[in-house]
């Protein structure tokens, strides 16, 4: 007999794993004016999702123990769970950051950088036009 609780928590570990991929790799909020996108609220959201996985996967890998007569793997669920949650909240404050940043670039009210003193302004706002002219709108 096979341990499917064991292979839901292994499977939900690893789809966490591929969401975490696509939150950190796959940018979805372009930068006003350039052809460069970074992370948006879709990564954030992704990230999340990936974290929730990871709980679920913890959850099944602990439910898989008490079947200890059923093959299949029982501890990677819960090992690939906590490495999930942990990488995931890490990649939803990377995400969080640079779509602070985007925000502020594409003149978004009251975004956390517009907060800033004017001296730190100044060298973002010229990061940024240099960003603009370097990669163009296509």
């Amino acid at each position: 007999m096979k341990n499917v609780k064991g292979f839901i928590g292994l499977f939900t570990g690893i789809a966490a794993f591929i969401l975490i991929g696509l939150a950190l790799f796959l940018p979805t909020y372009k930068i006003a004016g350039t052809s460069i996108a970074l992370h948006g609220t879709t990564n954030i959201i992704m990230a999340i999702v990936a974290g929730v996985l990871g709980i679920i996967a913890i959850v099944f890998g602990i439910m898989s123990k008490k079947d200890r007569d059923k093959k299949g793997p029982r501890k990677a669920g819960v090992i690939i769970g906590i490495f999930a949650i942990i990488i995931s909240l890490i990649s939803a404050g990377v995400c969080a950051l640079t779509k602070t940043l985007v925000d502020y670039a594409n003149g978004v009210p009251n975004s956390a950088f517009s907060q800033l003193d004017d001296e730190s302004r100044k060298s973002i706002d010229k990061a940024l036009d240099d960003i603009r002219a370097q990669y163009p709108e296509n």
